[in-house]
């Protein structure tokens, strides 16, 4: 059957006249600052540069090939998934816990408590680097100043491979915590309440509104919440940079921070690296893909 609009033609026409017009800065300031700067990245991955600017010989995939063979960028992949693992499942587990705190907080100490925890979240992975710095210092840090006055033997929080992801992924959940934790904030306060108390009515306790009640209506919010974590931190080299410089033996190795390092040594080509920044956006878009994907299956089969 055909679809009839009881609006007149020209008030349709003007109507999409005036959206297109609406979208179109945004569309032209990412094409311009987004589509072409990677067409023009993908194209220069498949060539070689180094004779000058002007002078490219084709490389096919060998600047690809040359970089999944490169070791320490292989590691570095590694090391931020084992990262980026332990800081998402502690973060949101941490943040869903401080939010239903949150809720039950009326006064204006709940007030107070939503800006401190949202306070961190405000620095720089710089400022929260160099913050836990001075905290683990080996000889002078505040943590081992308190240990020694315990008379407990120093933590060497950079030599140790154990130590050394504590003292990464610590601050990145820290830093991060009362922006998750506010957006599970959100999404408790704007659950009907008539859902409660129905289902006291129905003889419902704690745990099974948390479980029948709860979760299913923040479902999409821990699904923004992880691939938003997800994207942030494969991509962190703030603190690993300054925490522990990607030691001991590139064992906390990003790959952000091992192409700065790269670049700045001229160990790898600039080809490379371009062709490494490609691979690390596939690798995000595919686990965000992934994310959506088993969201989306729950979805259907509900």
């Amino acid at each position: 059957m055909k679809k009839f609009s009881i609006l007149p033609k020209n008030i349709v026409k003007e109507e999409k006249v005036s959206g297109y017009l609406l979208i179109a800065p945004a569309v032209i300031l990412l094409t311009i600052f987004v589509i072409v700067p990677l067409i023009m990245a993908i194209y220069r991955s498949f060539f070689y540069f180094e004779s000058g600017p002007n002078e490219a010989i084709f490389a096919g995939f060998s600047n690809y090939i040359k970089i999944f063979k490169n070791q320490n960028f292989v590691k570095s992949l590694l090391n931020v998934c084992i990262m980026t693992l332990f800081i998402v499942i502690l973060q949101v587990i941490g943040a869903f816990l401080f939010a239903n705190i949150l809720v039950r907080i009326k006064n204006r100490f709940g007030i107070f408590a939503r800006t401190i925890i949202y306070l961190p979240y405000l620095f720089s992975g710089i400022v929260v680097g160099c913050i836990f710095t001075l905290l683990t210092y080996y000889n002078g840090g505040v943590i081992n100043g308190i240990l020694g006055w315990m008379d407990i033997e120093p933590i060497a929080f950079t030599y140790s491979k154990f130590w050394a992801y504590i003292s990464i992924i610590v601050p990145t959940i820290w830093i991060g915590s009362g922006y998750t934790t506010l957006i599970f904030y959100s999404g408790l306060i704007n659950i009907p309440k008539d859902y409660y108390e129905a289902s006291e009515i129905d003889g419902a306790n704690f745990w099974k509104q948390m479980w029948y009640i709860v979760l299913p209506c923040l479902k999409n919010y821990f699904v923004l919440i992880i691939v938003t974590l997800v994207t942030a931190n494969l991509q962190m080299f703030e603190i690993p940079m300054l925490m522990t410089n990607g030691q001991p033996l590139n064992s906390t190795m990003t790959p952000v921070l091992y192409l700065i390092h790269a670049r700045a040594n001229g160990n790898v080509s600039q080809s490379e690296i371009i062709a490494s920044s490609i691979v690390i956006m596939i690798f995000i878009g595919a686990l965000n893909a992934i994310v959506f994907s088993l969201s989306n299956r729950k979805k259907k089969g509900e």
